[in-house]
């Protein structure tokens, strides 16, 4: 920035979780009486509570955000980064720029929802972007989160919160519902509302507490059906609360940021509306917080030109390894002593060919993709038209739970044949599901959700990766499928395989058969 070199750190959210939760009377432990006392107050009397909560906030909220901006001030000074180039962004406002300013550069007119449990006191906000300016026009405390109703539902049902939330919205489409909907109307359904604006939320007592009226109300109900109910919620509340902002604003054009919105059943059917364009940011929940951050940053503290911005294109954004690198990788782990090593020039031919044989192989190569999706690049691949791909990879390796479906890359040439895509909607992130075509249904019956039969696909352009659509193309001309199944490259509940060491590690602990390492072929036969 003017010829000089900057060094800046901005940071998404100040960490006032306690303060947020409305803890404010019982210091942090919620195993003490006066916790347990403040929460039964919360729970039945909302309006008293709400009284207090404003005092005691009122006294305390400038103070405990100075506290936390000082001992984080205090933790970067340890790594010689001065206080002048640290800059704090309110977390729903990191949200919102992540997706106008991070993934769609500020170009154009979008509405921008941004919805998750909570952070920084809110958690919903409603903006538009416009001319490469942001402008917010409405938020919702943390009083009337859907976000916490779904996380808190999650932890009854004996998941963990902030990580199992996917399961339950897994687990909704087995359920027919004539049998959950009575379940949904008299217990979901009041809790939790829009306001006469159409842009807030409201609900009945502050949903951080909506565990007590789930032991209270629901407890004997049978789980599928719970879940159902919750994801129905999401989705009614979602659909309605989206289209109440375009009809607002009159801008035909929806973007979407916030943890709330990795649901992609529910963007599904945001995608199915009529909007002109809809953008579902990826990886939507916190770990993106940061982008928005930084093009905060840089716009509003360096003032940097808003016409130079660029967009994020793809998320192969993280570490890659060259074949030199690899090769001496092998040779120091002395993997050729243990398995049968091979090296390819054509491995995306080789890796075809043993997924039309019914094998079933990690892929490592190119840069490491950032967020909760594989993208090809550290993914274990199989044959979505069998369903002993399912069953080898669930069981195998990702002993995942067993109602939990696996995602398709498909060719984008091809993709209309298994999606059903009227609106012609892009899709390169596995954020948002489809319903399937027939032919979808019959190529990809292992790759797709078994309850409803909906696909959640990754669509590859040669553009964006063109290795990675090299093997879907060369297994197409095998088979006739223009698609593979694709998992992340993980053992269930650890990250994904980013570094070669992750990699092997994945490969000796599960019944992985084969590794494509760059250019080399790991077997275990031989």
């Amino acid at each position: 920035v003017n010829g000089e070199s900057l060094e800046l750190v901005a940071v998404a959210g100040i960490n006032m979780f306690p303060l947020q939760m409305s803890h404010l009377a019982s210091g942090y432990n919620k195993g003490n009486i006066t916790f347990k006392l403040w929460e039964a107050i919360d729970y039945n009397f909302p309006e008293i509570a709400e009284s207090i909560r404003k005092t005691l906030l009122k006294k305390r909220k400038d103070e405990v955000i100075a506290k936390a901006k000082k001992d984080f001030i205090k933790k970067m000074k340890a790594f010689g980064i001065a206080e002048n180039k640290i800059f704090f962004v309110e977390h729903h406002l990191s949200h919102a720029y992540t997706a106008y300013y991070g993934f769609l550069g500020g170009k154009g007119e979008w509405n921008i929802y941004t919805l998750d449990g909570s952070g920084d006191f809110y958690s919903s906000t409603f903006g538009v972007g416009k001319e490469g300016e942001y402008k917010r026009i409405a938020k919702t405390p943390i009083k009337a989160s859907l976000g916490y109703i779904y996380s808190t539902t999650t932890q009854f049902l004996g998941l963990k919160v902030l990580e199992h939330e996917y399961k339950v919205m897994g687990l909704a489409p087995y359920v027919k519902g004539d049998y959950a909907k009575p379940l949904y109307e008299k217990y979901f359904k009041p809790v939790i509302w829009l306001k006469e604006d159409g842009l807030t939320f409201d609900s009945k007592f502050p949903t951080s507490r909506f565990g007590i009226y789930l032991r209270e109300k629901v407890c004997g109900n049978r789980f599928d059906n719970i879940a159902w109910a919750v994801q129905k919620l999401t989705e009614d509340l979602i659909t309605r609360w989206v289209r109440n902002g375009v009809e607002k604003t009159g801008v035909g054009n929806i973007a979407t940021s916030g943890g709330v919105f990795m649901n992609v059943k529910a963007n599904m059917l945001l995608n199915y509306e009529d909007y002109d364009r809809t953008f579902f940011v990826p990886s939507a929940g916190d770990e993106s917080n940061p982008i928005g951050a930084a093009y905060y940053a840089y716009i509003n503290y360096l003032k940097g030109d808003r016409k130079k911005i660029k967009p994020i294109k793809q998320l192969y954004l993280g570490p890659e390894f060259s074949e030199e690198e690899i090769g001496e990788f092998i040779k120091k782990k002395e993997l050729e002593r243990k398995y049968k090593v091979e090296y390819y020039k054509d491995i995306e031919g080789v890796i075809a060919e043993l997924l039309s044989k019914g094998k079933v192989v990690a892929r490592f190569k190119g840069r490491c993709e950032f967020g909760a999706r594989a993208l090809g690049n550290r993914s274990i691949l199989a044959d979505p038209s069998k369903m002993e791909s399912f069953f080898k990879v669930n069981d195998q390796i990702k002993k995942r739970d067993f109602w939990m479906p696996f995602a398709p890359s498909m060719l984008k040439e091809r993709a209309d044949e298994y999606i059903e895509n009227p609106m012609k909607r892009d899709a390169p992130y596995m954020i948002v599901a489809f319903r399937s075509t027939e032919e979808g249904r019959k190529y990809f019956k292992a790759a797709m959700h078994q309850g409803d039969h909906t696909l959640r696909p990754q669509i590859v352009e040669k553009d964006w990766n063109p290795s990675y659509y090299k093997v879907i193309k060369e297994f197409e001309k095998l088979t006739g499928i223009g698609g593979v199944l694709n998992t992340s490259f993980n053992l269930h509940g650890y990250p994904i395989a980013c570094f070669p060491e992750q990699a092997i590690h994945v490969f000796e602990n599960s019944g992985l058969e084969y590794l494509a390492i760059e250019n080399y072929l790991i077997s275990k036969e031989g």
